[in-house]
């Protein structure tokens, strides 16, 4: 059995936490801002500082990147079950600000393929 799939924002912003990969966002400095709507929704602040992150759910007034979409949408990515690049080519992903940035974000978190079986026991440090 995998990780339970995020259905609202304090969930998804648990699973940020646990599937942030220090070692991508070495020299990285920036801001990313994530505007969830519907269901479940609210606003996401990702600061990447070095390898270091702090998420939390506040509005963004500044960020190099601001992502907008669908709440069901974004947990679907979270979950692997939605793919970023096809909901940016439908018009339900809308991006603002640096793309290059935008691009790294994926490479920051594991993903959920990823994500370690509890019935195996702990292993994250392997993954």
């Amino acid at each position: 059995m995998g990780a339970a799939v995020p259905t609202c924002l304090d969930e998804a912003i648990d699973w940020l936490r646990r599937h942030f990969q220090p070692p991508a966002a070495r020299g990285l400095c920036a801001d990313f801002a994530i505007e969830l709507s519907g269901a479940g929704g609210g606003s996401i602040l990702l600061r990447v500082r070095d390898a270091a992150l702090e998420v939390r759910a506040a509005p963004a007034s500044h960020a190099d990147v601001r992502l907008r979409l669908p709440s069901s949408d974004y947990f679907g990515i979270l979950a692997g079950r939605e793919n970023a690049d096809l909901l940016y080519m439908a018009g339900k992903l809308e991006i603002e600000g640096d793309l290059s940035l935008a691009m790294k974000l994926r490479t920051l978190f594991r993903p959920a393929s990823q994500e370690p079986d509890p019935a195996l026991g702990s292993r994250d440090a392997a993954v």
